[in-house]
């Protein structure tokens, strides 16, 4: 999609532009998508809240700001749980999320809590050709850039980064 690319493997909550993927111990992987680090531009920092120090975490609790150069917003939890992981080299790196979204650009591991075990929290994401339907739907809107301006999206992919 617009050279954009949303794995078929993975949830996808459009609305705030996260993926999020079931690892091998049940916890959550979630980062920044493909669509959502190209609205953003270069991310020039990400940093992690006290939330994401291991503790527990409710869902919508902020885990890590991500700042670009046109943005500047939160990456909130999409479970409830306790966080088992977070991507150190981010902070060194944060263009990882620019270059490379769903592998070494994850943000944070969460295990689920019990209530959420079965999945629960997934409802409402999507995945396969309903997230692509949603994305479309989403694009053909105009993006309003922080400077107030309507901009087309623009590309990593498209602009020869170094991986």
């Amino acid at each position: 999609m617009r050279n954009c690319v949303l794995p078929d493997k993975l949830l996808y909550d459009v609305e705030r532009d996260l993926w999020a993927g079931i690892e091998a111990d049940g916890s959550v992987a979630m980062g920044l998508t493909d669509v959502g680090q190209t609205r953003a531009g270069q991310i020039q920092v990400v940093s992690f809240t006290r939330r994401a120090q291991g503790g527990p975490v409710r869902r919508g609790d902020s885990v890590a700001v991500i700042e670009s150069a046109k943005w500047v917003g939160p990456v909130t939890s999409p479970v409830e749980g306790v966080v088992v992981g977070r991507n150190e080299a981010l902070l060194g790196r944060p263009r990882l999320i620019n270059l490379d979204p769903y592998e070494r650009g994850w943000i944070v591991r969460i295990r689920p809590g019990e209530a959420e075990e079965d999945g629960a929290w997934s409802e409402g994401w999507a995945r396969g050709a309903a997230a692509m339907e949603r994305y479309a739907a989403k694009m053909a809107l105009p993006f309003r850039s922080v400077a107030g301006v309507d901009e087309d999206f623009w590309c990593v992919h498209c602009n020869e980064w170094e991986v």
